[in-house]
Parts: structure tokens; sequence; C-alpha cells
């Protein structure tokens, strides 16, 4: 889509794009090299664009949240005001909390005061797994509904097909990313943030399981189970 290259969250350098590696032909003796299994395309979601399939996942996906007092319509309005704040920029910071249009949102993030790459790459991490525990794990009923859409996705590995971005994406459509190949994909920071949610979330699922059963073996008597009231 034409408008898919402007949505990125964090900007990053241009990269060139090489081709894929060609295939080599078939060794004689198969069994002479191992052949070692990678994923298949069925065992990872691509998302970019909020009306796409799987579009709940994107950042720009419209998902109400409030963070110490200050509201945000996006896990991607979170991002772009940390990258803010982090760097000093408070003008455009309150204008990132105040936009609701997401182009004016794009060229704020992009033209920020004072950023580094390399500092941003060290903490865009951690603000992107923020901004999603917010985003699925709020106790409210927009955040539990997308959590039930997560949860349809089982363990798949997410991935953020934005061609613009190589930090928080794979800096490929998701088109482009079955051609080239996993080793040439940006970092996809942000699908792996997503993940880092749906780790939490079983944890806890497991805490409270544990804390469900209960032991009464404590009470048993002779074989009898003995509670007196």
């Amino acid at each position: 889509m034409p408008k898919a290259k402007r949505k990125t969250v964090a900007r990053s350098k241009a990269s060139t794009k090489s081709e894929a590696p060609t295939k080599s032909k078939n060794p004689t003796n198969s069994r002479a090299v191992p052949h070692i299994k990678s994923p298949s395309q069925s065992d990872r979601v691509y998302f970019h664009e909020p009306s796409e399939e799987h579009g709940f996942l994107s950042p720009w996906y419209t998902s109400h949240f409030t963070i110490k007092t200050e509201d945000y319509e996006s896990a991607a309005q979170y991002i772009l005001a940390e990258k803010a704040r982090v760097f000093g920029d408070k003008k455009a910071r309150q204008r990132i909390l105040e936009e609701h249009d997401v182009e004016v949102l794009m060229t704020l993030g992009e033209n920020i005061k004072g950023f580094d790459e390399k500092s941003w790459r060290r903490r865009v991490s951690r603000i992107a797994k923020t901004a999603n525990m917010h985003k699925f794990l709020s106790d409210d009923a927009e955040s539990r509904d997308l959590l039930r859409q997560l949860k349809k996705l089982g363990t798949r590995e997410l991935v953020f097909a934005d061609p613009a971005d190589s930090d928080l994406g794979i800096g490929f459509s998701a088109a482009e990313a079955t051609e080239v190949g996993h080793a040439q994909w940006g970092a996809n920071v942000f699908g792996k943030a997503i993940d880092e949610v749906r780790k939490t979330k079983a944890w806890k699922d497991q805490k409270a399981s544990e804390q469900r059963v209960f032991d009464t073996s404590i009470f048993d008597v002779g074989g009898r189970l003995s509670v007196y009231w």
C-alpha cells in the first residue's frame, strides 16, 4: 500500500536489501549434509497495518490505555511519546500526547530533537514491551478482547512486517520476508515485545493455577478427611 512505508514508529537508517542467496544443487549424497528445519510460514504471524489480517497486533491499532495518568490511543503513540521523553524534546512529547492523527504523529516521531539511534536501540525493547503490556493486560474490556485474539494465535512467531522499520520491524513486507530469508530480517523488536507479553500472561496464569490447588492432605487422619468447624 502507498502509505505502508511511512508507518514506522522508530526511524531507522535505510538499509540495502540484498537478494536472497541462490539455492545450490542438491548434493549427490543427501545424507552428507544434515537438513536443519526452519520455521514454516504457518509457524509465523505477519502483521503491519491495522486494517490488514492480524491488524490488532499493529502498533497503530487503536487501543486505549493509561500509564501514570496519561492516556494513549495506541502502542505507537506511547512509544513515540517515550522517544521524545528519552531525548528531552518536551515540546514534541506534549504534541504527541495531544495528537490523534496518525500521519501527524509519524511526522512528529521522525523529527525528535536530539535523537540518537544507538541510544534509542538500547531502550526501545523495554518501551515496546511496556506499551504492549498495557495494551493487552489492562483490566478493561478492550484489553481482554485483544488478549483473547492474541491467545488464538497460540505460540506462533509474531513478525512485525514493516518494510520501513528494521528496528521495531523486520525491514521487509510479509511478501518480501518470505523471499529474502530470516537471516536478513531486522530486529523485530515490536513482535518480540508482544511475545514477551504472551509469556508473562502464561506465567501469571500458571502461578494463579498453582495457588488454586488446595492440598487436603493436612486434614487426612487415618485415611479419613477430618475437618472440624
